[in-house]
């Protein structure tokens, strides 16, 4: 006879051990890609699948990989309760995510009304098309960005608005082509041992 109780234990023991080799196989790579945790300045190589964007206008982030990968977001724009290690020169790290969509998903934490904007845009032009006549269009969208007030503070910033106009922004990327969200949500936990969880990502999740 079987005992599903036993099964279940049996499979919670196997993923944790699966996670937590996972967690450190990534931990190990972050290390060796940011030793001492610094971001070097020739970090761009295809061994390490990682794209570094220096981000001065809303139209550098169109620069930025699209699809699966885990990011972060760079600033010299001070944050309280920052205790990232992860820095490159006067920058440092201020967040870390992950999504499927990883260029959309940046550009919702640092353009946001420019997000907002295109979303709205392109609901028009679907909805004024006469083959989707009586259809709605649908997005999925972020409801919760960057921020860098306080969990009370607004939701995605801009940085051609002051006062973050005033400051310098760059993000990292590891391109996670074919990846799960639960693989990715193990390389945000791993960062955070390795260098120390970025202030400004309150979610108890990956976003």
């Amino acid at each position: 006879m079987y005992n599903v109780v036993e099964m279940k234990s049996d499979y919670a023991a196997a993923v944790k051990i699966a996670r937590e080799k996972i967690e450190d196989e990534f931990v190990a790579a972050f290390q060796a890609i940011y030793p001492g945790g610094m971001v070097m300045e020739n970090l761009e190589h295809p061994s390490t699948l990682v794209e570094n964007t220096i981000v001065r206008a809303n139209e550098d982030i169109d620069r930025i990989y699209y699809g699966e990968g885990f990011y972060v977001i760079l600033t010299d724009r001070p944050v309280d309760g920052n205790e990232c290690r992860l820095r490159m020169g006067e920058l440092r790290a201020i967040y870390r995510g992950e999504c499927r969509e990883t260029r959309l998903r940046v550009r919702s934490h640092l353009a946001n009304a420019a997000y907002h904007s295109e979303l709205a845009m392109r609901a028009e032009k679907y909805e004024r098309d006469p083959k989707y006549s009586g259809r709605r269009f649908y997005k999925a969208t972020w409801p919760h960005c960057l921020k860098l007030d306080g969990k009370s503070g607004t939701s995605g910033i801009n940085i051609d608005q002051a006062p973050h106009s005033g400051y310098r922004w760059q993000v990292l990327v590891h391109r996670m082509k074919d990846s799960s969200q639960e693989i990715r949500k193990f390389a945000e936990s791993a960062f955070d041992r390795a260098f120390g969880k970025p202030a400004a990502s309150r979610e108890k999740g990956a976003t």
